[in-house]
């Protein structure tokens, strides 16, 4: 028996204490990151689809709408002509705990309008906040319809 290695029960139990500790004290640090990451991507992913609503308008030669449906929780990307289908349909991630918008309110949507010159009808913002607390504002400029996002 003198020659057998192994582990003890003692020890095992040890090692599996030392790693529930440690994940005790990493659980924090990657569901922060994790938050983090959700706004900052869902901000840029909304960035992005401003511009392209905005492309979509000058390369169509028609008017097109990005609509926030901030009780729905999702928004969508649309031409103004009504035969045409939506472009794109978005739903937020449950790790956005609020939406605000200074958007002018079009019936149940806050709405940003580009005409065909890629001009924007109206400016404002969009605010969103994580579960932490955390913000990120996505503003659309005046007159050039340029989107930036501020912390």
């Amino acid at each position: 028996m003198g020659h057998l290695k192994g582990f003890t029960l003692i020890e095992l139990i040890c090692v599996i204490a030392i790693l529930g500790i440690l994940a005790l004290i990493a659980i924090p640090t990657i569901t922060t990151s994790l938050d983090k990451w959700v706004l900052e991507s869902t901000a840029k992913q909304i960035m992005e689809d401003i511009r392209w609503t905005q492309h979509l308008a000058i390369t169509n030669a028609i008017s097109h709408y990005f609509e926030l449906d901030i009780d729905n929780r999702f928004y969508r990307i649309k031409s103004i002509a009504l035969r045409e289908p939506t472009k794109k349909t978005i739903e937020f991630s449950p790790n956005i705990a609020s939406i605000s918008s200074t958007l002018k309110t079009e019936g149940k949507y806050k709405r940003l309008t580009y005409s065909a010159t890629g001009i924007p009808t109206q400016t404002g913002s969009i605010v969103l906040k994580s579960k932490k607390g955390k913000e990120k504002t996505i503003t659309i400029a005046v007159g050039t319809g340029r989107v930036t996002i501020k912390p």
